[in-house]
């Protein structure tokens, strides 16, 4: 009798636990899911139009080997393969300074004034190696890209034409599908021979420019 008294017993307090958990559990669920508050930034991201072609105006410092730094211009033009390639035609012109030479003897200038003017031109191809976007805001973003190029081409100077051949890399932002920035750094190689001795040198340029597609 006993026994059976103490099975009862248990069964009740058993079954009692049992429905007060299954009645607890739906409130815990409840309690335990939290629901995310984040909220997406909108922002304006500048993007390259459709059109596949730019014309861009350049200013900077051209080193020339043996005649000083001095102010250049240039302009270019690239037509856009696809995303990442471009093909290029670069013009620049520049003026030679004194040499060391010069300024240290007081002697004859090397060159002439006609002579001194440099003008060159180049084909490069080009290529788009990191894009990437650069954020000034944190509602504003534009598209930027560093990118490589080298070719070859011609420069005029000390009244010859010399073959020339040129590499370089920049940093390219779009302010928005139509207009972009630039900075380049590039190094223009070619034979001088105003010495009397032929040398190759390393014309190091680093201008700053603007662009437009159309």
């Amino acid at each position: 009798m006993e026994n059976w008294l103490r099975y009862l017993f248990l069964g009740l307090v058993a079954g009692g636990l049992l429905n007060t958990a299954a009645a607890a559990q739906p409130a815990a669920d409840e309690g335990a899911l939290i629901q995310p508050e984040v909220e997406r930034i909108q922002f304006d991201e500048a993007q390259i139009n459709g059109d596949d072609f730019e014309i861009m105006l350049f200013a900077g410092y051209l080193s020339i080997e043996d005649f000083g730094v001095n102010p250049m211009l240039a302009a270019k033009f690239n037509y856009y393969v696809n995303e990442s390639i471009f093909v290029q035609i670069a013009l620049a012109k520049s003026t030679a300074g004194d040499t060391s030479y010069e300024i240290l003897s007081g002697g004859a200038p090397l060159l002439t004034d006609s002579e001194r003017e440099l003008q060159s031109y180049a084909i490069n191809i080009g290529y788009n190696l990191l894009p990437g976007e650069a954020f000034p805001t944190e509602n504003k973003a534009f598209n930027t890209a560093f990118f490589i190029s080298g070719g070859i081409g011609n420069t005029t100077f000390a009244g010859s034409d010399r073959f020339t051949w040129n590499y370089g890399a920049g940093l390219r932002f779009l302010l928005n599908d139509a207009f972009s920035l630039y900075s380049e750094f590039r190094n223009n190689v070619f034979d001088v021979d105003v010495f009397g001795v032929t040398k190759s040198t390393s014309n190091l340029e680093f201008t700053l420019g603007a662009g437009w597609f159309f």
